[in-house]
């Protein structure tokens, strides 16, 4: 599934994510749509943009399970992310 798209995702919350590629760049900002709700703080605004797309030769790989690590890490880790006001996908 892509993490993008808008099909039957009324209910889904886009997430403020950062992701860390390697050791040598900061962590990139992205939305990444999950199929939960999520507090306010960890949204994303509504003219947001994405930040990513698949393919593209930039230097920084996204896993094939993005949505998976994110909503693992919220999950797992929803009071840290929520005191950071996003979601470390590392």
């Amino acid at each position: 599934m892509n993490p993008t798209s808008d099909q039957g995702m009324a209910e889904r919350h886009r997430v403020r994510v950062k992701v860390q590629c390697n050791d040598s760049h900061s962590p990139h900002e992205l939305c990444v749509r999950v199929p939960r709700e999520v507090h306010p703080d960890l949204r994303c605004p509504p003219d947001q943009g994405a930040g990513y797309s698949y393919g593209g030769g930039g230097g920084c790989t996204l896993p094939a399970d993005l949505q998976a690590r994110v909503e693992r890490e919220l999950r797992d880790h929803s009071q840290e992310s929520r005191r950071r006001g996003w979601v470390l996908v590392a």
